[in-house]
């Protein structure tokens, strides 16, 4: 399992569903990779917050949106419930979230 100190939560209407990605999260600026316990259907938009302990400036947080490309089962293992590898797309990030894109996927690398 990583580090608590860097995670993704998906946030789901609003922010009554909410869940933590800890294993098997990758993130660039084209998109975010991530297995979850939901099944998310193709070309639904989903809200993003990953989270991470920066040395300088304390906890910081990314928040994205993109479209769902991909959702398949994950091979079932033993005594668990299923998962989903999922890969959203961000068709629009913003110049300003780049750089906070990029070192949140440097932290996730890191761990």
């Amino acid at each position: 399992m990583r580090d608590s100190l860097s995670q993704a939560r998906l946030v789901l209407n609003a922010g009554l569903d909410q869940h933590d990605c800890h294993d098997d999260v990758f993130l660039d600026e084209r998109g975010m990779r991530f297995v979850s316990q939901w099944r998310f259907t193709l070309g639904s938009t989903l809200a993003i917050r990953c989270r991470y302990l920066h040395s300088r400036v304390g906890w910081a947080e990314v928040a994205l949106e993109g479209t769902v490309v991909w959702s398949e089962p994950c091979p079932d293992k033993p005594d668990s419930l299923p998962t989903y590898d999922t890969t959203v797309l961000f068709l629009e990030l913003p110049d300003d979230l780049r750089q906070d894109v990029r070192e949140f996927s440097y932290h996730l690398a890191a761990v």
